[in-house]
């Protein structure tokens, strides 16, 4: 994990967060760690004992200004396609009749609810939209 640590006039920031106090003692016991070459342990807690990279940036003749937010398009987790799934164990019928099965059946809507669709692109260009509730799983 890449960790930058600017110190400034009036405190230090870690990864463009929120300026912390010089003052505040869980903050010198931080620095403290740092200066004595040893990785903090808020920091080892934060990579549950993996590798930390340190690099350190020297703002000290400057006031601490709050960095503009970057925008993150995406933070969450993700599934890749085609990655491992359980095996299922059934007796499949004809393939044509399971697709059959599984294109009609029917997705029942609740009009009072809030609604949304969802389009599937298929690998041949064809595509599928079908329209549930926000509460289907």
């Amino acid at each position: 994990v890449q960790i930058l640590l600017k110190l400034w006039r009036n405190g230090f920031s870690l990864d463009d967060g929120e300026l912390r106090s010089y003052s505040d003692p869980t903050n010198a016991q931080f620095l403290e760690s740092v200066k004595r070459g040893e990785i903090p342990l808020e920091l080892q807690r934060l990579v549950h004992g993996g590798q930390v990279n340190l690099d350190m940036e020297d703002h000290q003749e400057q006031e601490y200004v709050k960095p503009r937010l970057r925008f993150k398009a995406f933070s969450g987790e993700g599934q890749k396609l085609g990655s491992l799934t359980p095996e299922i164990v059934s007796t499949p019928s004809s393939p044509e009749e399971e697709e059959k099965s599984i294109l009609n059946a029917p997705v029942l809507i609740d009009d009072s609810m809030p609604a949304t669709k969802i389009q599937i692109r298929l690998a041949d260009g064809s595509r599928l939209i079908q329209r549930f509730n926000q509460t289907h799983r």
